[in-house]
């Protein structure tokens, strides 16, 4: 087996997906769980803020929740009308805070970037998920997905 240096890995973006079976007519075929590196995503861009909680912990944090085509089409706003609505992921907020932080200028408290999250990708799961369930999914699929023991055990 060929060892791939942590260096390396932290510039990459790990794609990983979620098969979606549907007995409903979908708009998409599955998910791509994306995970990223603070330090490389901190390294990629001209300005990197910690989020007002506090520097994340080393550890690979949810970079998205996406519907995809096998055809690698990816759909995007596909519903205008539904709104992120910060009540429906009241319960949430601290797990996402922790694992989906925003490290975009300035400082935030994630809202903004869970909402751009939301209207752009999670409106297209609204087949599937309520806006609950999208962002618990993907909390969910990050703490079974632990990239990083993952990585230590081989």
């Amino acid at each position: 087996m060929k060892l791939i240096s942590i260096s390396f890995l932290s510039k990459l973006l790990i794609l990983q997906y979620l098969s979606v079976q549907s007995l409903s007519a979908q708009k998409f075929d599955f998910f791509y769980f994306i995970q990223q590196w603070p330090g490389a995503y901190c390294d990629s861009k001209q300005s990197c803020c910690f989020p007002k909680t506090g520097k994340p912990t080393t550890n690979f944090t949810i970079y998205g929740l996406r519907p995809n085509n096998n055809d690698n089409s990816s759909p995007s706003n596909c519903d205008t009308k539904s709104v992120f609505d910060k009540p429906k992921i009241s319960d949430l907020i601290k797990n996402l805070e922790k694992n989906w932080p925003s490290l975009s200028c300035p400082s935030s408290d994630g809202i903004k970037l869970w909402s751009h999250e939301w209207i752009k990708h999670g409106t297209c799961s609204e087949s599937e998920l309520t806006q609950h369930d999208y962002f618990q999914a993907a909390l969910k699929l990050n703490q079974k997905l632990n990239l990083l023991q993952i990585l230590k055990n081989a």
